[in-house]
């Protein structure tokens, strides 16, 4: 029979059983200290492990947790990477020694290797992730919250001393010069095996990630209805079956001049001949390290391919769409967030609708069909 103690303003529980070694743990509320002691008589008597936290290491919780959550879905390189730096650093750790001393020194090496303040906040967040869900399928629950509040303490004091922070908001976009000093760069090869101008173009009017972009299929796409579905697109629990049918805007993105119309560029891809498989058939890093170093080619600085969804975001609001229809196409369910995406510049609106009216192209559908 457990024992429940009361010390000051907290209640202690104790399990005492013939074979095991003793087990305690100290709560606030009465029933919680006897809701545990029940819960771990109940393991003993069927024969389960109840104190794991004392030899269960990080990478075992780690283990669990990339085998029965993440199974064969696979993650992101980024994800990947960071994952991968914590079993290096963290993985022979027993949960016992997780204490806010070793999540101190875990930052300070990871400031050592030149990481900033906001990926070591996200290395935190991952640690806190992995704590949770691997301690659960492992049958470590008790033990990792005591790791919990250690890694939340460690992050309280790394804030204060401006040691981890969110990242800074980008708000850069391309102007209208840099995208045309793009093309001109890329237009004197037309046989290179990525196309580069299409891609570039195509992400503005449409304001997808790269990795979208890259994953559409022919199956997805909707000609008549001019939509197209994004499979697994980014979403903070539920990527695998978020499927998102999107709209192919007509007529918000300008750029030299002339209408960038996505459903064409579409069309145009040699893998139209047969209507099968991916409709961008190139590697996502490929694409990124050609953007790279045409920015540098051309002298454009601090410029991303992520920051071509940022303005077609922004190209949306600048022809008058309403946030729930920018929503529709970027995906954002939050359209709180939506604003970190989104710079609104002044002279856009009126320099971008003056060269549309000039060029009689003011035009934000085809006629007879209603906007998405």
């Amino acid at each position: 029979m457990a024992t429940i103690v009361k010390r000051g303003p907290r209640w202690r529980a104790q399990v005492r059983r013939t074979g095991h070694s003793t087990l305690s743990k100290t709560f606030t509320a009465r029933a919680d200290a006897m809701a545990w002691a029940r819960d771990i008589e109940a393991k003993i008597d069927k024969g389960q492990a109840v104190e794991p936290g004392r030899r269960i290491t990080f990478a075992e919780l780690m283990t669990a947790y990339r085998t029965q959550l993440l199974g064969s879905k696979g993650i992101g390189r980024s994800k990947a990477q960071a994952l991968e730096k914590l079993l290096k650093l963290l993985g022979a750790r027993r949960l016992v020694e997780l204490k806010t001393t070793a999540f101190l020194d875990f930052c300070k090496t990871r400031e050592g290797e030149g990481a900033g303040p906001a990926t070591i906040l996200q290395d935190l967040t991952h640690i806190g992730t992995v704590l949770r869900h691997g301690g659960a399928l492992t049958g470590a629950e008790h033990a990792v919250e005591s790791c919990i509040t250690a890694l939340d303490a460690a992050r309280r004091t790394l804030r204060h001393s401006g040691r981890v922070a969110n990242p800074e908001e980008r708000d850069r976009r391309p102007t209208d010069d840099e995208l045309s000093k793009l093309i001109a760069y890329w237009s004197p090869n037309p046989r290179q095996s990525i196309p580069m101008i299409d891609l570039m173009l195509f992400a503005v009017s449409t304001a997808m990630r790269l990795g979208e972009i890259v994953g559409l299929r022919w199956e997805n796409l909707d000609e008549p209805n001019r939509t197209i579905v994004i499979c697994e697109r980014k979403h903070p629990t539920k990527k695998a079956t978020n499927h998102q049918k999107v709209p192919l805007p007509y007529g918000t993105c300008t750029v030299g001049g002339k209408i960038v119309e996505p459903l064409q560029i579409i069309l145009k891809q040699p893998s139209a001949w047969r209507r099968e498989g991916r409709i961008f058939p190139h590697a996502t890093q490929s694409v990124s390290t050609a953007f790279q170093r045409a920015t540098a080619a051309t002298g454009i600085k601090d410029l991303r391919f992520h920051d071509l969804r940022h303005d077609g975001a922004s190209r949306l609001f600048e022809a008058g769409w309403p946030i729930e229809r920018v929503a529709l196409v970027t995906g954002h369910r939050d359209w709180n967030m939506l604003r970190r995406y989104t710079q609104l510049r002044a002279e856009d609106i009126h320099r971008r609708q003056s060269n549309a009216e000039a060029s009689g192209q003011v035009v934000p559908f085809p006629a007879g069909r209603a906007a998405p």
